[in-house]
């Protein structure tokens, strides 16, 4: 593993050090620029309505469930490759993947892996930098406070909610949704939901506090493609995000009602 790590770093390096010039740091400004303006963007864009009408309701029923589905999981045998996935997740919060992705894309002129690159790092460091802040009002401890690690009290507050973990995972996965549709973004829902239950069952966070963090990659994703604006998406994200829909009232015969529009 170690030697995959230091092979993806100095492929990266390598791509960088002869490709440095004008075009890198403007990419590099277009990914501070998704950043920022995603940060805003995401409680404007209409399908991130979408996403809360699934995640208000699923992270306020895991609230009140928590303790249960807590006890539930911490009882359950924790998986090796769970354990890997989820410790996996801190080194992943590391540009690593994003860079690889750029580098690759530059190296054979393929823009369309650029954006995603560029995409998927301002996505993962806005939801991580969420996360981190939402942590810092009080809220409920972890399930279980012993043996945390470094990277678990340094960077955030008291609060378990939401997680860090798994945001690298996520936000791969709705990413890979959006630019390379529902097969290729199953291998990263799965890391997902492994991390997940690596947190789980150490009792390092409630499950509120992975669906909550699931939704705000969700949402920080959705902000980042529209301040992005970009066009060439994958036919079945446009099929399923790209289109325009109204509600509002109609009257027919005397009756009110709702009405429904959508255009694909």
């Amino acid at each position: 593993m170690r030697a995959l790590l230091l092979a993806v770093v100095l492929f990266c390096g390598s791509a960088f050090s002869k490709e440095a010039d004008s075009k890198s740091f403007l990419d590099l400004k277009k990914t501070i620029n998704y950043f920022v303006r995603g940060s805003y963007l995401q409680f404007q864009e209409k399908n991130n309505l979408y996403y809360a009408a699934a995640g208000v309701p699923l992270t306020w029923y895991a609230f009140e469930e928590d303790q249960r589905m807590s006890d539930l999981q911490r009882s359950k045998p924790l998986r090796k490759s769970y354990d890997i996935v989820g410790d996996l997740g801190i080194v992943f919060n590391f540009p690593l993947v994003p860079l690889a992705f750029y580098a690759y894309g530059r190296n054979n002129n393929n823009t369309h892996v650029q954006q995603f690159a560029m995409e998927y790092m301002a996505t993962m460091y806005l939801t991580l930098l969420e996360t981190g802040i939402i942590s810092y009002i009080p809220g409920h401890e972890r399930p279980n406070k012993e043996g945390q690690s470094k990277w678990e009290t340094s960077f955030r507050g008291k609060n378990s909610f939401p997680s860090g973990h798994i945001v690298p995972y996520a936000t791969l996965f709705f990413k890979t949704l959006q630019f390379y549709g529902p097969y290729w973004s199953l291998p990263p829902l799965i890391l997902t939901y492994w991390s997940s239950l690596q947190r789980a069952r150490e009792g390092r966070h409630y499950v509120s506090d992975l669906i909550g963090s699931f939704f705000l990659s969700a949402f920080a994703s959705e902000g980042v493609r529209r301040a992005a604006g970009y066009k060439n998406n994958h036919p079945f994200y446009q099929w399923l995000f790209e289109h325009e829909v109204e509600v509002g009232l109609s009257y027919h015969d005397g009756a009110y009602g709702p009405r429904l529009i959508y255009r694909f």
